[in-house]
């Protein structure tokens, strides 16, 4: 089965949330190294990737098939297809494609995206087939065997399931799972996706997380350079109250980035690359000539290649 993860958000997004999502835009790329250091919601075999921070993810796209076929087409296939969701995408049908309705079009393409590889991994983790996910089948399917229920390993994933199973029946429906899949997506997950930040990085449990702390084990498996990168991301980006510790306010802001800041960036990005005349909105003509970049920002270099055979 494919291994997804689920925190980062969790952040699709590989030297990126975002090479994926976002070539360039560094404040963004902690999404992969959270992922990498949280043991939250997902203890499997994580990948270096999340449903952010892939580049199925980033664009405007929001099925991974079409995303899938758009790269078997010739450009004069692809412009039309274009020119369609481009359509779709001008509510106020000015003939441009302004920051909101681009912020709109990204936001819908997360949580469809989000859902349906949710709705992928609930498919090879409901073992019976009966429409249900129980800890036993989730812990059989990712580990291998559910021998472990109340191993200290995946207590933090046992408790996001539990607080995901809205009905308390004691298993996921196809939504509930979702709740459980990518819990930094839905506010009444917030807290435990917080809890389980605290309980793995806040080793003398002060409520506040130390550069000691957030570094933790990694220290003997990096460089001094990649040390002091991290230390300056530490103090500049994360530690906003520059109080030299991160309070549950700014671990909240590291380890469940909104959607809405990630669409944003993007946004901001994908308009800086097409929009020639600076106006600030895209003439459907920038976004055709910079399709590439609007598909999938990571297989931008693919498409110029083909475009010019």
């Amino acid at each position: 089965m494919n291994y997804f993860p689920v925190t980062f958000l969790l952040m699709v997004a590989a030297e990126t949330l975002l090479a994926a999502v976002m070539s360039g835009v560094n404040h963004l790329t902690d999404g992969q190294e959270i992922e990498e250091n949280l043991i939250i919601s997902r203890r499997r075999a994580i990948n270096e990737h999340d449903h952010r921070t892939d580049s199925a993810y980033a664009g405007i796209l929001s099925d991974e098939e079409d995303i899938e076929e758009m790269k078997h087409l010739e450009p004069s296939e692809i412009k039309p297809r274009m020119n369609t969701i481009l359509e779709s995408m001008d509510l106020n049908k000015n003939g441009f494609i302004e920051k909101k309705e681009l912020l709109e079009k990204l936001l819908d393409s997360y949580r469809k995206l989000s859902a349906e590889e949710s709705d992928a991994e609930f498919l090879t983790s409901d073992l019976d087939e009966d429409g249900y996910v129980t800890w036993n089948e989730y812990v059989g399917d990712t580990y291998g065997s559910s021998e472990h229920f109340d191993d200290e390993m995946t207590e933090d994933e046992k408790q996001l399931f539990l607080a995901a199973d809205a009905d308390k029946d004691n298993q996921l429906n196809k939504e509930e799972f979702r709740y459980f899949y990518t819990p930094e997506d839905y506010p009444h997950m917030q807290s435990i996706v917080l809890l389980g930040v605290m309980n793995r990085f806040d080793t003398d449990k002060d409520g506040k997380i130390t550069f000691d702390e957030f570094i933790g084990d990694r220290r003997t498996e990096h460089t001094e350079e990649w040390l002091q990168e991290e230390k300056t991301k530490f103090i500049e980006e994360l530690d906003a109250n520059k109080d030299g510790v991160l309070d549950e306010d700014e671990v909240h802001n590291w380890a469940s980035p909104n959607n809405n800041m990630i669409a944003e960036s993007e946004a901001e990005n994908l308009i800086l690359k097409a929009d020639k005349n600076q106006d600030g909105v895209l003439s459907f003509n920038e976004v055709l000539d910079n399709y590439y970049t609007f598909i999938s920002p990571e297989s931008e270099g693919y498409y110029i290649f083909r475009d010019e055979l």
